[in-house]
């Protein structure tokens, strides 16, 4: 779902406009053929940014068309098409308050480590990150202070766009910004997790529900785990997460969630709530 420099500047005109917007507004403004208008409005409309209105194009009343409404207004002279434009979302999604270095970022996003720098030097400049040294390597965290707004606008639109993926009768468990954990009575085109999982590690449980994560993709057994700890809403869940626990606890160990501390606490005979 990457936005082009054009699509962002569509998305500006229509938001600070005063008077109606409608796509022979936007060719004359962006100077693009008819053609590539339609398109851009299509590609906005599809992702939940605008919608069409007769022959007018208005901001739409989704969560992220509201959060960009924010940024906009906030942050007006900024050269948003140029910093949410391309694979900058994607990066804009990892950087946190926690500083990460680039290798890492280059793993978590994909992105060559070239083009990499290239989006954390602009992002540098107008402020979107703090840089830190560590030893010889630099770290990089976003800055909250400054762009709150910008972190929002993209959270808001990665998440809309998983959420739309759950299929209607299945039940969301939760949204991780840029994945999905849910569970069905029927089977989905999606990729099983959680307890559904368990049966990959040698453990059957013969669920009436199946558990599933979207976007489709291939779980380390960690994910699997903390993915069954957050599916984890019975009691007899909890007991599944411990037996899941007990047989892999060598890879398991060191995994960081709330409900690590009464499971390893469960194992040590005390007594907990819940």
């Amino acid at each position: 779902m990457p936005l082009s420099q054009n699509d962002i500047r569509a998305l500006v005109l229509i938001t600070g406009s005063k008077e109606p917007v409608n796509p022979g507004t936007l060719q004359a403004e962006l100077g693009l053929r008819r053609e590539t208008i339609s398109r851009l409005i299509t590609h906005l409309v599809e992702i939940g940014l605008v919608e069409r209105k007769g022959r007018e194009v208005v901001l739409a009343g989704t969560p992220p068309a509201e959060a960009f409404k924010k940024l906009y207004f906030s942050h007006r002279a900024s050269p948003l098409h140029k910093i949410l434009s391309l694979r900058r979302m994607e990066l804009l999604a990892r950087l946190d308050r926690t500083p990460k270095s680039l290798e890492t970022l280059a793993v978590e996003t994909g992105i060559p480590s070239e083009t990499l720098y290239g989006y954390l030097k602009g992002f540098l400049w107008v402020g979107i990150v703090s840089r830190s040294r560590h030893g010889k390597a630099y770290l990089f965290s976003f800055n909250y202070i400054f762009w709150p707004e910008l972190k929002e606008f993209v959270t808001s639109l990665l998440e809309y766009q998983v959420l739309r993926l759950v299929p209607r009768e299945a039940l969301l468990i939760k949204s991780y910004g840029d994945n999905v954990i849910f569970k069905s009575l029927r089977p989905q085109d999606a990729t099983f997790t959680s307890f559904s999982a368990y049966e990959d590690y040698g453990i059957l449980l013969g669920l009436r529900d199946y558990y599933y994560t979207l976007p489709k993709r291939e779980l380390s057994i960690q994910e699997v785990f903390i993915h069954s700890l957050d599916s984890a809403w019975e009691f007899s869940q909890k007991l599944f997460c411990v037996l899941f626990y007990l047989k892999n606890r060598d890879k398991l160990e060191a995994i960081d969630h709330p409900m690590m501390k009464d499971l390893k606490a469960v194992l040590q005979g005390e007594r907990i709530r819940g």
